[in-house]
């Protein structure tokens, strides 16, 4: 069976970095938003001292900001449009007639988009340590673990999208919306600490947003420390055990009204 599990795994790999969705989400959103940020800020702002955080520059503040938000990217807008899609295909249905066991399937979901979001973080963090330099100090195993926990989170809730009874159509409407409200709430990318003095009403959404939260938590893992946020992380970890209980229980294999 573990075998039958890693070649699952192999073959969701593939079709989904074939998906121009994919490509988007994984490799060029962290890019666009440096650049956008570039652009409308300065050149010089990545390489600037973060606020009150000595040795901190904004570029690694952005960095695992930009993991987290992969990883919600990955895990709600990919994972919701593509479990719908194998859906609708019949894919599913077919996988079902196989000795594969229904929990492997979603385990080979939940590997995938780790892999996508462990391969993308890595490109992102070479790239920004080849133009910027390396920062004074980083933990790249908390790194890696920190957003794999926002990748499982990410992925319950696309998994619970994707499981209902959702038309194609539907859940490319309803994830990228999904995932839109959590972006623009947790501050448009943009390291929240810099709204404070800008936006105090808009710094005030950030504080109640899930995806600020799961970035302050990999922002501190990165600095090797542990985040204020962390009871709210467990909260989002624990709720997230839960949901793929119930997924797997009323998870739409067939796609029969």
């Amino acid at each position: 069976m573990t075998g039958t599990l890693w070649a699952l795994v192999r073959t969701e790999v593939t079709l989904l970095v074939r998906t121009p969705l994919a490509l988007f989400a994984a490799v060029a959103l962290p890019f666009a938003v440096l650049l956008l940020m570039v652009l409308f800020i300065g050149f010089s702002f990545p390489t600037l001292e973060f606020g009150a955080m000595p040795g901190v520059r904004v570029i690694d503040r952005l960095l695992p900001e930009m993991a987290g938000t992969v990883a919600t990217a990955v895990g709600i807008t990919l994972l919701t449009t593509h479990v719908a899609d194998s859906r609708a295909r019949g894919m599913l249905r077919w996988l079902r007639r196989t000795p594969m066991r229904e929990g492997s399937y979603l385990a080979a979901q939940a590997i995938a988009a780790g892999v996508l979001v462990v391969a993308s973080t890595a490109l992102f963090t070479a790239a920004t340590f080849a133009i910027y330099g390396l920062p004074r100090s980083w933990h790249p195993l908390n790194l890696v673990g920190a957003t794999l926990i926002v990748t499982y989170c990410a992925f319950s809730t696309g998994l619970l999208l994707g499981g209902l009874r959702m038309p194609p159509a539907g859940a490319r409407v309803a994830a990228p919306l999904c995932f839109a409200l959590l972006f623009a709430g947790s501050g448009l990318g943009v390291p929240r600490e810099g709204w404070a003095g800008v936006a105090p009403w808009f710094y005030e959404i950030t504080n109640y947003n899930p995806l600020a939260q799961l970035n302050d938590f990999v922002f501190n893992a990165y600095l090797g420390r542990l985040s204020g946020t962390w009871p709210v992380v467990a909260g989002l970890l624990l709720t997230a055990v839960v949901v793929n209980l119930v997924t797997r229980r009323s998870f739409d294999w067939d796609g029969r009204p």
